[in-house]
């Protein structure tokens, strides 16, 4: 299931698609800017022990809206600009712990695979707190 706009509803999303086909592994990738949006939806996905494996890009920011800003600063963002997309790093691995569901953090791409791997094989709601550069960003679907 892929979406092209509405932010933040891939991690729920993902909580129901789990919900409905149990015997399946449910995987979401999301952005942290969309994750934050619904975070305490970790606490359902514990209460009623949805297993779901969410992978969350953990770039401290809402870096999709940088080329928008960019253009407006004439390509040169000064740092006081970035505080409009840009936020404080959370370890999201922290919060979901804190929630009751099983966090990990992931820092270099070695270190990914296995991740998966295991949050897939506990059968338990599991956020994959994947550290990523502030500068990187996907191509544009549409130009």
């Amino acid at each position: 299931v892929r979406c092209a706009g509405h932010l933040g509803w891939a991690f729920p999303a993902a909580l129901g698609a789990q919900r409905g086909v149990p015997d399946r592994p449910v995987v979401c990738f999301t952005g942290d800017g969309g994750f934050l949006y619904h975070v305490a939806e970790i606490e359902t996905a514990v209460r009623w022990n949805i297993p779901a494996v969410i992978v969350v890009n953990n770039n401290h920011s809402g870096n999709q809206s940088k080329a928008g800003y960019d253009a407006v600063y004439g390509g040169t963002q000064t740092e006081r600009a970035k505080e409009l997309w840009g936020w404080t790093a959370v370890k999201i691995s922290k919060v979901a712990g804190a929630f009751g569901g099983q966090g990990r953090r992931v820092e270099k791409p070695a270190e990914f695979a296995p991740a998966l791997e295991k949050a897939i094989a506990s059968k338990r709601p599991t956020i994959i707190d994947v550290v990523t550069d502030l500068d990187a960003q996907a191509p544009f679907a549409v130009s």
